[in-house]
């Protein structure tokens, strides 16, 4: 009997910690993160062909949604996407790149998440992008 009681003590605690839910509770925010890309003399730049990977270069499909956030703005990411980060305080690379088949605007951008993994954090990366 003492044998199971200790097992089960201590196999507790590890199960415990495995428990992903950890009493969160999101808000019904839904974070979106934008870039705006100008031309060289600063005019916002619309209908490109936005490309968005991950750090292993795998295309993430990221929703582009035209004039609902202006001229030139283009989305980055979304909360859609905090599962591809994990809850700490390691950032993850993420490239966006758009075109007008003669130039191309690109940044790159660290992201994270919370502990809940509710929404997305911008740990870095520009506002603004050029045209070139």
């Amino acid at each position: 009997m003492k044998i199971i009681l200790v097992s089960f003590l201590l196999l507790f605690p590890a199960v415990s910690c495995s428990i992903v839910d950890e009493d969160c509770l999101c808000t019904t925010e839904y974070r979106y993160v934008l870039v705006t890309v100008v031309d060289t003399i600063g005019v916002s730049v619309d209908s490109l062909e936005v490309t968005i990977k991950d750090k292993d270069g795998n295309k993430l499909d990221v929703k582009q949604e035209a004039d609902v956030f202006g001229s030139g703005k283009y989305i980055v990411l979304n909360d859609s996407f905090t599962e591809l980060f994990c809850s700490c305080t390691e950032a993850e690379k993420i490239y966006f790149s758009a075109t007008d088949g003669s130039g191309i605007a690109a940044g790159e951008y660290l992201f994270n998440t919370d502990r809940c993994r509710c929404h997305i954090n911008k740990v870095s990366g520009p506002d603004t992008l050029v045209l070139r």
